[in-house]
């Protein structure tokens, strides 16, 4: 099965030479303040009344028959796989709840090739399952302290792949409010399981940067995204993203990945009861999910624009649920900004977006829409304008 997960990986050349090049030596342009789209076409595919989308993880890829889209069914506990031309479910992977293929409590998945797919699982374990469900191995992530009881592969911080080895992100940290400054340096987020020697987790020995904290305390998740040889890690309340190597596990440097939009991080002082935190946190600015557009060789920041609360027709929990102002900073291959774009409000859905062939996928299926409808996938396929496609 090790063959099976470098499948994707084998595919690519590593310039890390090149790219390191690339980083630290070019000057970033100057950036756009508004940079126009465009709505190439739109997706609508019906679902059935059995059909509960997981939003948080969606996973686009082509094959020699087309292009797929797969996303977890709640309701039936099983990952369907739409064919985005035909626009119906060609394939359902179930998820066995109990026997000998149970998978336990998941945490989101990755397809790497046309018969395997991982899953993240909690107690932290991977499992690699063929596409009819069946376990073929099990891979305990351990640790001697303990430390990994979070597993993921979601649209923020999915599994990526080194050579021969497999990278997870675990974020948080402990005793947040017990915490001060000088304690952020302990707190290695990142590990690395080498596929040959699965017995334990591998930290890598990377840090926030120590001045995180500067201004007051922050949240201290993050998405990442990988391209190549290097991962890009895009802090939630830092502008700052890091660069790090799959291939040494040493940081390569900070990239500042500054969207105008975003300039009032929510301060986190102390535990707050009732609605008190979540106002304060939807009245500030943070990013959201970085994605990797393979196609352009650009990546997609997404953010959230801090709002008045109170001048919208909706309680701040519906707010908090689906942050109404959303926008998304493209940077090219080397990190520098072409520019971003704000989104009309409650014009998408909160981390549903993926990259197809034809462009960046946004679900327009927000539940605080007029026109929301359970019975249907929506996304507009996005283009910009600067970036090539091939139509």
């Amino acid at each position: 099965m090790e063959e099976l997960l470098l499948y994707t990986y084998d595919r690519m050349k590593i310039i890390y030479y090149l790219l390191l090049f690339i980083i630290f030596g070019c000057k970033s342009p100057i950036q756009k303040t508004r940079l126009n789209t465009e709505t190439y076409e739109s997706l609508s595919i019906e679902v059935k009344a059995n059909f509960n989308p997981d939003r948080t993880r969606t996973q686009y890829y082509e094959s020699d028959s087309g292009e797929y889209l797969a996303i977890l069914n709640k309701s039936l506990n099983r990952i369907e796989i739409f064919n985005l031309e035909t626009k119906v479910s060609e394939r359902q992977i179930p998820l066995a709840k109990d026997g000998p293929n149970r998978v336990g409590v998941t945490n989101g998945f990755q397809i790497v090739a046309l018969d395997c797919l991982l899953l993240a699982t909690i107690p932290p374990q991977i499992k690699i399952i063929d596409f009819n469900g069946i376990i073929k191995k099990s891979i305990p992530v351990n640790d001697q302290e303990n430390k990994v009881n979070f597993l993921s592969s979601n649209n923020e911080i999915p599994l990526l792949f080194g050579a021969n080895s497999v990278f997870g992100a675990q974020p948080f940290f402990q005793n947040f409010f017990k915490m001060n400054k000088k304690d952020i340096a302990k707190y290695t987020p990142i590990y690395k399981i080498n596929l040959s020697d699965k017995s334990l987790a591998e930290w890598l020995q990377i840090s926030h940067p120590s001045d995180i904290w500067e201004n007051g305390k922050k949240t201290e998740k993050f998405s990442w995204a990988d391209r190549y040889d290097t991962i890009i890690v895009a802090p939630h309340a830092d502008h700052r993203l890091w660069l790090i190597s799959k291939d040494r596990g040493n940081l390569l440097g900070y990239k500042d990945g500054k969207s105008i939009s975003v300039n009032n991080f929510h301060i986190i002082n102390e535990l707050s009861s009732g609605d008190k935190g979540i106002i304060e946190n939807i009245v500030s600015d943070r990013y959201e999910i970085i994605l990797h557009d393979s196609y352009r060789d650009v990546f997609y920041r997404f953010f959230f624009v801090g709002i008045d609360w109170e001048s919208y027709n909706l309680s701040p929990r519906d707010l908090f649920a689906n942050r109404p102002r959303t926008g998304v900073l493209v940077l090219d291959k080397n990190l520098n900004i072409i520019g971003e774009h704000v989104f009309e409000d409650h014009a998408i859905e909160n981390w549903n977006y993926f990259v197809g062939k034809k462009g960046l996928y946004v679900s327009t299926n927000n539940p605080n829409r007029d026109d929301f409808d359970e019975n249907f996938l929506r996304y507009d396929i996005i283009r910009f304008e600067g970036l090539e496609y091939e139509d």
